[in-house]
């Protein structure tokens, strides 16, 4: 085979994984944003603010544990209910 087509083949291949590799990235990214997107969306229609979603990961052990154990309790009695207990 010829030195220059291999050299051009080879130049093209890694032209090709860059362009794959991009897009790769930014097919996952677009789903992380939307994947955030949609339980941000979900914990504000159960009532929480935008700065208790902002909050510091010791502010959520100091304040936001409270309403999750809430929404488990509420859940539980929902449950309950639904089983005829």
């Amino acid at each position: 085979m010829d030195w220059g087509l291999t050299d051009e083949l080879n130049a093209e291949n890694s032209k090709v994984d860059a362009e794959t590799r991009g897009e790769s990235v930014d097919h996952y990214e677009d789903g992380e944003k939307q994947m955030y997107g949609m339980l941000r969306g979900t914990a504000m229609k159960r009532g929480l603010t935008d700065d208790e979603l902002d909050a510091s990961p010791g502010e959520y052990e100091n304040h936001l544990q409270a309403i999750a154990k809430e929404w488990y309790l509420s859940g539980m009695d929902e449950a309950d209910k639904l089983t005829g207990q």
